[in-house]
């Protein structure tokens, strides 16, 4: 199985497990006045205990993926400009869906790098001794800054285009550890 076809997969069990715990709300009770959705109370008893162990089943499938999917992202190495990386180490730079990832950190440490808060203090501040008006000091290099900005996001997109590769190329390691899954 392919990277890609796992995380596929996991998503998948995100939503069977989500629409079997939808349907255990609406078929574990009802008032006794009414008829069981699936014939007898007896069968209705049956289809809650069956959503109840496939959504287990599921939770186990989950973590199975999921722990071949990190022991692929650990063993397998990328290399990058002449340096080499996990899979897990660059995800990690590139960042999750849900958050910044380490790279976005470092880009927005050489954004920070300008005159705004110079050119907003300026605006309020008083001359200098001799009546001159203040101006921008730069306490880094313009120039650097603007290399290493491009360095790391070039580095970033060459992630993204490994990690396009990667998933889809890679085949998911065999989990040599013990179930621990109950």
């Amino acid at each position: 199985m392919k990277l890609i076809e796992a995380m596929k997969e996991l998503r998948l069990i995100h939503k069977r497990m989500s629409r079997n715990t939808d349907d255990i709300t609406m078929y574990a009770s009802l008032p006794s006045t009414e008829k069981a959705h699936f014939g007898s109370d007896e069968e209705q008893r049956k289809e809650v205990i069956s959503k109840v162990q496939a959504n287990l089943d599921l939770f186990k499938r989950y973590l199975q993926l999921k722990r071949r999917i990190e022991l692929t992202n650990l063993s397998t190495i990328i290399e990058i400009d002449a340096k080499k990386y996990s899979l897990a180490e660059l995800l990690v730079i590139r960042g999750a869906r849900q958050g910044l990832g380490l790279g976005e950190y470092i880009l927005d440490t050489f954004r920070a790098m300008n005159d705004e808060n110079a050119e907003t203090r300026m605006r309020n501040a008083a001359p200098g001794p001799g009546g001159e008006r203040p101006h921008t000091v730069r306490f880094y290099d313009e120039r650097k800054k603007n290399e290493l900005l491009r360095e790391w996001d070039d580095f970033i997109d060459k992630i993204d285009g490994k990690l396009e590769v990667v998933n889809a190329t890679t085949d998911i390691v065999e989990d040599p550890g013990e179930d621990f899954a109950k």
